[in-house]
């Protein structure tokens, strides 16, 4: 690991300081903008544009400054904080609803790309230098500043932790002393937003200055990754020998793609945390060394039975938001270990001189593209949509398996959009679909100008309603009626994504009065909620299948339709204590 300038002066430190503190009363003036709802907690762009500044140029600051920044450096960082709030807005603006869970949805995929792309511009603005009158990246530089960075992290998390420790546990000692000022104060957003972003602040600018500590930190986990590479690489390599005499339909029944995919990755990150900037080979034997080249060299191999998998996925279920973010990890690790793989065959002896050519460009590669994914050019939730759509519409995805929930809150405005073409055209064949959406749609907001639109949506689900039996659904009690649509405007979000409710009645008290099992169908498995009548009052508890044999919720449900079923008593009787139950566990 090269040796670079990592100290800053006492006015850096004092500056440094200082923008933590202003990123941590950001942070705070954010919280209390959702605690009393003020205007910007209604606007998801504005709310992510201003997290993306405060998470995103601060940060980088406060890892990166030294005595030797230069004006490019700043320049980077000002410019990929700009680009950061305009992404904000715009996933902000396709974003339908402001409030839990659609802004934890779309809000939690953003913040998970800026912090990797906080990550890569951090290494890469810190690894620019000046040679020759050019700006030029160094890969010596690039190694150290990624090895320098998950090391300052994990040490600067652990600080932070432990401050909040310390200050939990001089809160809750002074509070067993009747002392409850300290617990007032520390457990309050004005005082943990500032404290633990200096906290973090200073464990960084503490470890920034340890450089001893660093490089010490840095060997050891090169040797270790040097230890741990042969063994992934024997696992891989003899998995392989076994999938060629099982064959890959195991590996696919079984959902084992995801593990291939998990151990290709950790693979490619052991393997630069062991070589890093190294221009020789490591010193081992030369059969073993041998050996560790063949191991990399044959993982391409491997990304192909994952990629196969990933397609067997798509054809069968469609494009998701997380399939798609599986193909684009899937592309660059292709990239990355293809390119390690021709290095190997065409210049064993030299290819670590070709790993900073491979890792600078594709690291600059990943960070266009997820610049681009964030946009409009590449909108994962626009490409699931209309793929969904299409299936939809080819009669590859059922009407009744239509996962509503998912098109109005994990899409968004795409989302929406293919909700109001799907009922278009289908609501007319099947109504209770159009239910299902109208209730999806109306979900979003929680406003009392909606509340009739809510009514509305409750009615026409009562309305879709299968009632199995000798009663007919005009003939329900007005009470069970009052109780569904109590229920299902309670659960709306739950009903509005179940694609068939049926109501099953049956007779588990032994009073001669009908209990009610409302069998809701979703889209991988049932929610089985019972009405049933309790001193004049129609009450709800919830049922489940307590499996003794292995079986499947959509075959009982069909057994339970089809009256193949039998009412039994319970095993154990209750104890009545002067009004109290004792009742015997059911675990």
């Amino acid at each position: 690991m090269q040796n670079i300038t990592t100290d800053y002066s006492k006015s850096q430190g004092n500056w440094l300081l200082l923008c933590a503190l202003l990123q941590g009363l950001g942070l705070l003036l954010l919280h209390q903008a959702f605690s009393f709802d003020w205007p910007i907690a209604s606007s998801p762009s504005l709310l992510l544009a201003c997290y993306a500044v405060l998470l995103t140029g601060p940060s980088i600051l406060i890892y990166g400054v030294n005595q030797d920044s230069h004006r490019v450096f700043y320049n980077i960082v000002i410019t990929f904080t700009l680009i950061a709030a305009l992404l904000g807005v715009y996933v902000g603006s396709q974003t339908l609803h402001p409030k839990y869970p659609d802004l934890a949805l779309h809000g939690m995929g953003f913040a998970a790309v800026m912090s990797l792309l906080t990550f890569k511009v951090f290494i890469f603005a810190s690894s620019i230098h000046l040679q020759d009158h050019q700006w030029q990246i160094c890969y010596s530089r690039l190694i150290s500043n990624t090895c320098r960075l998950l090391i300052t992290v994990t040490l600067a998390s652990i600080f932070t932790l432990l401050v909040w420790l310390i200050v939990v546990l001089w809160a809750e000692l002074f509070n067993k002393i009747n002392i409850t000022l300290f617990k007032d104060i520390f457990y309050e957003p004005w005082f943990i937003y500032p404290t633990l972003s200096l906290a973090h602040a200073i464990g960084v600018l503490k470890i920034r200055r340890s450089n001893k500590v660093v490089s010490t930190a840095n060997q050891l986990i090169q040797t270790l990754s040097f230890a741990l590479l042969p063994l992934l690489l024997l696992l891989n390599s003899v998995f392989l020998v076994a999938i060629a005499y099982v064959g890959l339909t195991a590996l696919w029944d079984n959902g084992g793609s995801n593990l291939v995919f998990v151990l290709t990755a950790l693979i490619l990150v052991t393997l630069n945390l062991a070589f890093q900037d190294s221009k020789q080979a490591p010193k081992m034997h030369r059969i073993a060394y041998l050996l560790i080249l063949a191991g990399i060299a044959i993982l391409p191999i491997y990304l192909a039975i994952s990629g196969y998998g990933l397609w067997l996925r798509v054809e069968q279920y469609g494009l998701s938001i997380s399939r798609l973010w599986a193909i684009f990890m899937w592309v660059f690790l292709t990239l990355y270990l293809t390119c390690y793989s021709i290095s190997i065959i065409t210049n064993a002896r030299n290819w670590l001189d070709s790993l900073a050519t491979i890792n600078t460009r594709l690291g600059l590669l990943l960070i266009v593209a997820l610049f681009i994914s964030q946009s409009p050019i590449l909108n994962f939730k626009q490409l699931s949509a209309q793929n969904q759509l299409a299936r939809i519409h080819a009669g590859i995805t059922p009407v009744d398996d239509i996962d509503v929930y998912y098109f109005a809150h994990e899409l968004g405005v795409a989302g929406r959009d293919v909700l109001k073409e799907i009922d278009a055209h289908f609501t007319e064949q099947h109504p209770q679909l159009g239910a299902r959406i109208e209730a999806a749609l109306n979900s979003l907001t929680q406003s009392e100008s909606n509340a009739e639109s809510t009514q509305t949506t409750v009615a026409n689900l009562i309305n879709a309603l299968e009632v199995r039996g000798e009663t007919p659904k005009t003939a329900l009690e007005p009470a069970l009626i009052s109780a569904l649509q109590n229920y299902a405007n309670t659960n709306s979000s739950a009903i509005a994504n179940s694609s068939r409710l049926i109501l099953l009645p049956v007779e588990l008290t032994g009073d001669k009065q009908s209990e009610y099992l409302l069998i809701m169908k979703r889209p991988n498995y049932f929610e089985l909620p019972l009405f049933y009548l309790d001193e004049g009052k129609w009450l709800t508890k919830s049922m489940y299948f307590n499996y003794t044999k292995q079986g499947s919720d959509k075959e009982l449900v069909e057994a339970l339709l089809a009256g193949e079923y039998q009412i039994t008593p319970a095993k154990f009787k209750d104890i009545q204590i002067n009004g109290t139950s004792l009742k015997v566990s059911q675990y």
